[in-house]
């Protein structure tokens, strides 16, 4: 048994065996191993022995051609936590095979999917969800193992005529979704596996201006085209740059110290994050009024537990898309006249999302001198590098604070700076509130 480091360079220049095959065993990964037959057919293994007590078992990890060295370890390292955590992965793969007997439609795949994996592993399982609508309607009832990647391309297509983007998220989605089908040994095929995006996408760069931010503040302070609890999420938003769907999420029980305005503060747990790690928010004045109006509304409507409520009773929070459909229908009934028309103009012909909100607030402390680092942290961008990952646990709570506050004074100045008297009479109203 030859155990040698093993790299792309070694693995390249291995050659078939003249008699039965040959095994390499990886240094770096125990347990990983890379057999080679005299047909020149190359395989990934993974061996290793179940805390029940049972002799070695081996579980296969795919072709060379299908699996890079990089990804084979990668692969041989998520069933050793198995192992260590009790599992047995061929036991389970097993399983997978005999429950995939029941899987008969694309439908019920893509359910597993979001069952088994989206749910437990991804915080925005919800657009994955989303995004798997149209294919469950076009191809929910065919067997999964018979969708083509002709059929995938015709929806795709189908998708891209009306929504370019939507079509490349979708996509995307599918390729996940297959994947872990051809990985739990659930489909043999991922059919559009290296299929090109059906659509160019530019990287978004829309920020508002602050005159944009005023004219926007003072239309969610006195509209009727939306419910109050999106008005007041949008305007949240815009105070703490949050994620979009973090913020419509939000539960009464994340909220901590509201009557302490040195402490007042959302933890925001690791299972509604992006990056599933728990991340807390300095709470300012008019955050904190913003909220004591959601609270006061849900003692009125007896909801104990959603902040951002939805008018959907058996939904509870808000949707994250119900932040988008309700902006646009704002910035929609807008009217471009007096001395915010070119604002107006500015907002319909380049409409903002909610996403635009937390760019806006990003830049906007850039703009204010707030440090590189706690800008960061105040968006919850974590640093790649092990240090950042694993080590830096100082949530630089005092940093964000600051930073949350002079974005806040900032927005003062913008929502009086050449505001109509009825501006000018709301925000002041609001000012007033938080003070209290």
């Amino acid at each position: 048994m030859a155990v040698v480091n093993l790299t792309n360079a070694f693995v390249k220049s291995i050659k078939p065996p003249t008699v039965g095959r040959a095994e390499y065993w990886d240094e770096l990964t125990p347990g990983l191993c890379l057999r080679v037959t005299v047909s020149g057919k190359a395989t990934w293994s993974f061996r290793y022995r179940p805390k029940n007590g049972s002799g070695f078992q081996r579980i296969t990890l795919g072709s060379l051609t299908d699996l890079t060295l990089a990804e084979a370890r990668d692969r041989a390292r998520r069933h050793r936590t198995t192992v260590s955590d009790g599992g047995d992965p061929q036991r389970q793969r097993k399983a997978s095979r005999e429950a995939a007997k029941n899987v008969v439609t694309f439908d019920a795949l893509a359910e597993r999917y979001l069952q088994e994996y989206a749910k437990p592993r991804k915080a925005s399982w919800k657009n994955d969800e989303g995004y798997l609508k149209r294919p469950r309607a076009k191809l929910g009832d065919k067997p999964a193992a018979t969708v083509t990647r002709r059929d995938v391309i015709d929806l795709l297509d189908a998708i891209a005529r009306v929504a370019p983007v939507s079509a490349n998220r979708t996509q995307t989605v599918l390729v996940t979704l297959f994947n872990w089908a051809v990985e739990g040994e659930l489909l043999e095929t991922n059919p559009v596996a290296g299929l090109k995006k059906r659509a160019k996408e530019q990287a978004k760069d829309r920020t508002l201006s602050d005159d944009e931010v005023r004219v926007l503040w003072q239309s969610l302070q006195t509209t009727e085209d939306v419910t109050h609890d999106i008005a007041r999420a949008l305007r949240f938003l815009l105070l703490v740059g949050q994620r979009p769907g973090e913020v419509a999420g939000a539960s009464q029980t994340e909220l901590v110290a509201l009557d302490n305005p040195k402490n007042a503060r959302w933890e925001i747990p690791a299972g509604r994050m992006k990056a599933r790690k728990a991340h807390v928010v300095p709470l300012t004045s008019l955050a904190v009024s913003i909220l004591q109006e959601c609270l006061s509304q849900r003692q009125i409507d007896g909801d104990g537990t959603s902040l951002f409520a939805s008018k959907f009773v058996a939904r509870g929070t808000l949707a994250r898309h119900s932040l988008s459909q309700g902006l646009k229908r704002v910035i929609d009934r807008l009217e471009a006249k007096g001395p915010d028309r070119k604002h107006i103009e500015s907002l319909k012909e380049n409409p903002p999302t909610p996403h635009d909100f937390r760019r806006t607030v990003g830049t906007g402390m850039a703009r204010l001198g707030i440090p590189r680092e706690d800008r960061k942290a105040v968006l919850a961008h974590i640093e790649g590098d092990v240090h950042g990952i694993h080590y830096d646990r100082y949530e630089r709570l005092k940093e964000k604070r600051v930073a949350l506050e002079t974005w806040e004074r900032h927005l003062r100045t913008v929502f009086l700076r050449e505001g109509s008297p009825s501006n000018v009479l709301a925000f002041t109203r609001e000012v007033a509130l938080s003070s209290e």
